[in-house]
């Protein structure tokens, strides 16, 4: 596997989930790492891992990113140019699962005429010139398919780029759930917020990035809370638009009813110890945190956002659903879930049959069913 990137992030944590599970049938598994992924994942004895640039570089090549992140995995990428050529050259009767930048070993494969089976895995909202690249130069490999986490990609996909190949384009749900998310969100929350029973607690988990809307969820929180003073908003993660963020909730005097514990290890004990969980993305691919806040038993409200979140509640079956970037709706949203507790959490239930698809044995079974057939 092969998924270079800057840090770990949800989709690499799939591809990890993915490894371990075929690993633990006996399936060789090799990580070929160039950057951070999987840096936040257990070390696993049965999965080996290559580093194709020794772990000093990548961290020295960092100091570029005060210009720009991108510039690091450039650079990062261009030195692993030769030890990826000497890996695949030995091991030319492999096959590759490639995720999030894939253009880097495409376009080895086809310079060097490698017939091994590939498959490319599209995850997130593609938006970018690259992904056109990696689409043109993936044409080109000799036996490539296409793996995507849900339909709604699929006419996404057909509709914004010139993609003829969807007879060679499998949905695969993403390795989400499994035992040990259920277990954890078991485990005692010792924050004083989750202590207090007269509380009701909304929480919202992602990077704190442009993506993820925490902006909006903040001020429709404003509104909720005018009308709700003992509702309380945590939010986890950490990212670029956190120091934006307080300021924020500093304007709106929130400083004592907003939250932020930053990076957890274990968030699931949070989401299940939550009234409500929050998605305002702007854009997602299945939204991972969705399914995990819905797996392990919490109401959900999700933004429209592209791609994915409609189809992973089921239209609203699952959870409630807002207009994308909207204050409002996603306020009277947040206000109807709190005063009706007993439908969002009839919602929930009817989930879980369908959540079934995210766990991580079934979905590796389906990656190793296009390896081999």
């Amino acid at each position: 596997m092969i998924s270079p990137q800057y840090g770990t992030v949800g989709t690499d944590i799939n591809y990890y989930k993915i490894a371990k599970q075929l690993s633990n049938q006996g399936h060789i598994i090799k990580l070929l790492i160039i950057g951070d992924e999987w840096k936040e994942v257990e070390n696993n004895s049965s999965i080996e891992k290559i580093n194709l640039i020794p772990k000093s570089v990548f961290n020295f090549l960092k100091i570029f990113n005060i210009l720009n992140w991108k510039i690091t995995m450039i650079l990062a990428c261009v030195l692993a140019i030769i030890p990826f050529i000497g890996f695949i050259c030995k091991n030319k009767k492999s096959h590759y699962l490639l995720g999030l930048v894939p253009i880097f070993p495409m376009i080895f494969f086809v310079l060097f005429n490698i017939r091994s089976k590939v498959i490319f895995s599209i995850q997130g909202l593609p938006k970018s010139n690259v992904f056109s690249l990696n689409i043109i130069i993936s044409k080109l490999v000799k036996n490539i398919r296409y793996v995507i986490p849900h339909e709604g990609m699929k006419t996404y996909i057909k509709n914004n780029y010139n993609f003829s190949n969807l007879k060679n384009l499998s949905v695969i749900e993403n390795a989400v759930l499994d035992k040990s998310i259920i277990d954890l969100s078991k485990e005692k929350v010792d924050e004083n917020i989750f202590s207090d029973k007269n509380k009701t607690i909304l929480i919202g988990v992602g990077r704190l990035t442009r993506q993820k809307n925490f902006d909006m969820l903040i001020r429709s929180f404003y509104k909720l809370n005018k009308d709700k003073p003992d509702t309380r908003l945590v939010i986890l993660g950490n990212g670029e638009e956190k120091s934006k963020l307080l300021k924020l909730t500093e304007s709106l005097k929130l400083t004592e009813k907003v939250h932020f514990l930053g990076h957890v290890k274990n968030p699931f004990k949070y989401m299940k110890s939550s009234d409500l969980f929050i998605m305002s993305s702007r854009w997602e691919g299945p939204g991972h945190v969705l399914i995990e806040a819905l797996g392990i038993g919490c109401p959900v409200i999700t933004t429209d956002c592209p791609s994915g979140p409609k189809e992973t509640i089921q239209n609203g079956k699952f959870g409630l659903i807002v207009e994308n970037d909207n204050d409002q709706e996603l306020y009277l949203a947040m206000n109807h879930a709190l005063n009706n507790k007993d439908t969002m959490k009839k919602k929930v239930n009817e989930s879980k049959a369908y959540m079934k698809r995210f766990y991580t044995e079934q979905v590796a079974e389906k990656y190793l069913n296009l390896f081999i057939n």
